[in-house]
């Protein structure tokens, strides 16, 4: 077993405990479309599809112990976090493989708050195409006041008929043109038919796109989501562009949402990034009770982040030149 050192909290606060986490990589099943489809053959953490939500203070120590049950080495990278380069799941680069019946322990502490996720960063195109992926949250040490914090991962599989997932993750034809794009959506690890809301309530949507290539560009019809954060990163509140939401693969964003709909009402959040494939991703559906009444603030900025600028008077110029990519020849940066 290895074990790695800690990140100091860049001067947040002492850590006062060490918070303690373990995820299991191993082979599982999980129902993806729902009760009345079969399931489907998954690796996943713990389990589950996704991954187990790893949520801690900023700035607090945090040792996460990891047992390999999969039939190939793995690692977990964590996506985003500034954390000691040996604790980065980099296979044969920052650590050596977790091989299979294999353990490792993961210890750092994140300086900075806000949405993050974790997956492997061995084999990844496979294993988070097989469902190995989580969402790790750090917490503010002043959230904003919402009635609920909600996360969803955003996942996407192709899977056959009978239920299970797809081979083929590593099609040299796909990863020079669109990438592997699934035909099953899921949100948290299911297909999702409806998510309950109350009239009158302030949430906040972690949104986390674990999908390999999907791109999403999602609109809350009658709602009015307000951007609070992009990768972790707080920004200036703000509506989205256009009214709808983009998300690239790996990217995360924050949004304060009033649900301003009556009761026994409901209101779809749709995507239209595919052109002539748009699909419904799930239903805000309200309950009967009585809206909730009171004076909501005007969202305000997130506390910045730690994290250092840097000198551009002391930068150095380097010339990359990137070829391929589906015959469009190179490009000089």
């Amino acid at each position: 077993m290895l074990v790695g050192t800690a990140l100091p909290p860049l001067g947040l606060r002492a850590a006062t405990e060490t918070v303690e986490k373990e995820l299991i990589a191993a082979p599982g099943q999980a129902s993806l479309r729902g009760a009345d489809s079969p399931d489907t053959a998954v690796w996943c953490y713990n389990g589950v599809v996704s991954g187990p939500e790893l949520r801690v203070p900023q700035g607090e120590r945090v040792r996460i112990a990891i047992e390999n049950r999969l039939p190939q080495d793995t690692t977990i990278h964590w996506h985003g976090i500034r954390v000691p380069n040996a604790m980065d799941g980099a296979p044969n680069v920052t650590q050596p493989p977790i091989e299979p019946g294999g353990n490792f322990v993961y210890e750092f502490s994140p300086p900075d708050a806000g949405t993050y996720w974790y997956h492997p960063h061995a084999h990844s195109a496979e294993q988070v195409g097989r469902g190995l992926a989580g969402p790790f949250i750090v917490e503010e040490l002043e959230p904003p006041t919402v009635d609920r914090d909600i996360v969803w991962v955003l996942g996407d599989f192709r899977l056959k008929k009978d239920g299970s997932i797809a081979g083929g993750f590593n099609d040299a034809m796909e990863a020079g043109m669109s990438g592997r794009v699934g035909n099953t959506v899921t949100i948290n690890g299911r297909v999702p038919d409806s998510f309950p809301v109350r009239s009158g309530e302030r949430v906040r949507l972690r949104l986390i796109n674990a999908a390999a290539a999907r791109i999403f560009r999602l609109q809350f019809k009658d709602h009015q989501p307000i951007v609070i954060s992009y990768d972790g990163q707080p920004v200036e509140p703000h509506p989205p562009e256009g009214g709808r939401i983009v998300l690239g693969p790996a990217m995360r964003i924050d949004l304060l949402i009033d649900m301003i709909g009556p009761p026994g009402t409901s209101s779809p959040i749709l995507d239209s990034f595919y052109k002539g494939l748009p699909f419904k991703l799930v239903d805000l559906v309200y309950s009967e009770e009585e809206p909730l009444k009171r004076a909501l603030p005007p969202p305000t900025k997130l506390a910045p982040n730690p994290v250092p600028e840097p000198n551009l008077a002391s930068a150095t110029r380097h010339e990359v030149r990137l070829t391929g990519g589906g015959g469009m020849g190179g490009m000089d940066f």
